[in-house]
């Protein structure tokens, strides 16, 4: 393999060097729509050259690039970004998930610790990403590409998604009062959306199988389901066999000392009147 394989600068710069050829663009095409020389859009799609964010946008709706496809772009370009000029190659798992996630056809996700990203609001989302320590413009756009991958949510054929919730994760304050009240409202509005299940296991459940840590499990038709796996340190994406068997039997384990639908709907209603209180 060559040593630059694993390189997302030039992974990032073979992205936008296909989607200019296949909208049939030349370089100075591209280059007159994002102010620079021919020269710099070669440098740019051989992986030498960093662009800002809205030369990126700016290049993707040159070349009509939209959806999916737009998301998972902008994905390496953060990671491309984070990688700046050192020389360790950045873990890209990050893209492989919003892949795997923007086709899914059933969704699991289980978070004893913060609600899931699939749910989050803009506000909720934006302090969770300034708390890790990211500059304002990083958290925004953080959050901006965090918002588009729940467009899977207005899809025609939206996947069926199982959430898992410990009941603390309602009362974590991220934000003010006010973000946590707008956050448990969003989470209402959307486990009422048909293929929607969300389940929270109660306080008084205690120690249970999933607090090792939150995942997530995409199932698409064909192929091997794709497990993510959080820490502190990093995140894990992979597709082996034994590891997403024991993920989907913890998943289940949980579930089945979750509280029913009705319940369900009973404690993130009181969580909602604490907030309110405050």
């Amino acid at each position: 393999m060559d040593a630059h394989d694993d390189d997302p600068r030039r992974l990032l710069g073979s992205l936008l060097r296909q989607a200019r050829m296949a909208a049939g663009l030349t370089q100075d095409a591209v280059g007159h729509v994002i102010g620079v020389e021919r020269s710099g859009v070669t440098r740019m799609e051989a992986g030498d050259r960093s662009l800002t964010l809205a030369a990126l946008g700016a290049w993707l709706d040159r070349c009509g690039v939209s959806g999916l496809a737009e998301s998972g772009v902008r994905a390496m370009w953060r990671v491309a970004r984070r990688h700046g000029d050192g020389d360790e190659p950045v873990k890209i798992w990050f893209v492989g998930w919003v892949d795997a996630e923007g086709k899914a056809h059933t969704l699991r996700y289980w978070s004893p610790l913060l609600m899931p990203g699939i749910v989050q609001t803009p506000e909720y989302a934006y302090e969770l990403f300034r708390a890790t320590g990211r500059t304002h413009e990083r958290a925004t756009e953080e959050v901006a590409a965090r918002m588009q991958r729940q467009a899977i949510l207005d899809r025609e054929d939206p996947p069926t998604i199982v959430i898992g919730l410990w009941e603390p994760v309602l009362y974590h304050q991220v934000g003010s009062a006010d973000v946590m009240r707008q956050q448990l409202a969003k989470l209402v509005e959307v486990s009422e959306r048909p293929g929607v299940l969300v389940h929270v296991v109660p306080s008084t459940v205690g120690a249970n199988a999933g607090l090792g840590g939150p995942v997530s499990i995409a199932s698409v038709t064909g192929k091997p389901d794709v497990l993510l796996t959080s820490s502190m340190l990093e995140d894990v994406v992979t597709a082996d066999g034994a590891q997403v068997r024991a993920a989907s039997s913890t998943f289940e384990v949980v579930r089945g000392v979750s509280a029913n639908i009705m319940d369900t709907s009973r404690i993130i209603s009181e969580a909602i009147q604490a907030w309110e209180r405050r």
